[in-house]
């Protein structure tokens, strides 16, 4: 165990790969190496934050192990801890306004779409629910049952097909006179998250990514509004 503690009790023995010194046991005659100071960036938890505030800022998972100088393994890697450790919206208890829309991307190609589905207090602008998925009926009736116990005076959306289908008639709204706020909402959307782009390179490469990212940044929304 004397080689695990003390340098005298070992002699150099060539280095690695990466150029790090490499040491002999003079007993037992084991390599090994003496790691006092961390090359690789990523285990700080700075670090690791960043990598999230960087995600949320439209940079995109290679632009973050570039600029970080760390792999992008570990960029998803934290991502994907984040966003596990990321509560769903707490839905209201009442609302007096609440616009919804769906907004388009993709993952993969063009060919695969995804649609984020989210309704939006106007009044405070906190985003009390949110569904990933197709632009179908069943992406529309999903987010209205995250919302079957929130008390919603009024509900604003645009004029397509699945809304009237989900929401009761007389509480529901259609036109886009009413949906302002949540369609400015969907700007920050695209602005702030590269793989919400229009004309980019930075798409998802799997759903599950998608979903995360799309998690982290609505709970990054919500943390500055309050919902009540």
């Amino acid at each position: 165990m004397a080689c695990a503690t003390q340098r005298s009790h070992a002699k150099k023995h060539g280095t690695t790969a990466q150029g790090k010194q490499r040491f002999r046991c003079k007993g037992c005659g084991k390599t090994f190496l003496f790691c006092l100071d961390y090359t690789y960036r990523a285990w700080n938890p700075q670090v690791r934050e960043q990598i999230v505030l960087m995600t949320l800022n439209s940079s995109g998972v290679r632009d973050i192990a570039r600029v970080l100088h760390i792999s992008p393994t570990t960029v998803l890697c934290v991502l994907r801890q984040a966003a596990s450790d990321t509560p769903e919206p707490r839905v209201p208890r009442r609302i007096l306004a609440l616009e919804m829309d769906e907004m388009w991307s993709f993952v993969q190609n063009k060919g695969q779409q995804s649609w984020l589905w989210y309704g939006l207090n106007r009044h405070t602008g906190y985003i009390a629910a949110f569904v990933v998925g197709r632009r179908t009926d069943a992406s529309c009736k999903k987010l209205a049952r995250k919302l079957e116990k929130c008390q919603v005076r009024g509900f604003y959306t645009d004029d397509w097909q699945s809304y009237p289908k989900a929401l009761e008639a007389k509480r529901h709204h259609a036109g886009k006179d009413g949906t302002q706020r949540i369609e400015r909402k969907n700007l920050n959307f695209r602005t702030h998250l590269k793989r919400m782009q229009r004309k980019t390179i930075g798409f998802s490469k799997s759903t599950q990514m998608h979903q995360n990212v799309l998690k982290l940044y609505i709970h990054h929304l919500n943390s500055k509004r309050q919902h009540f």
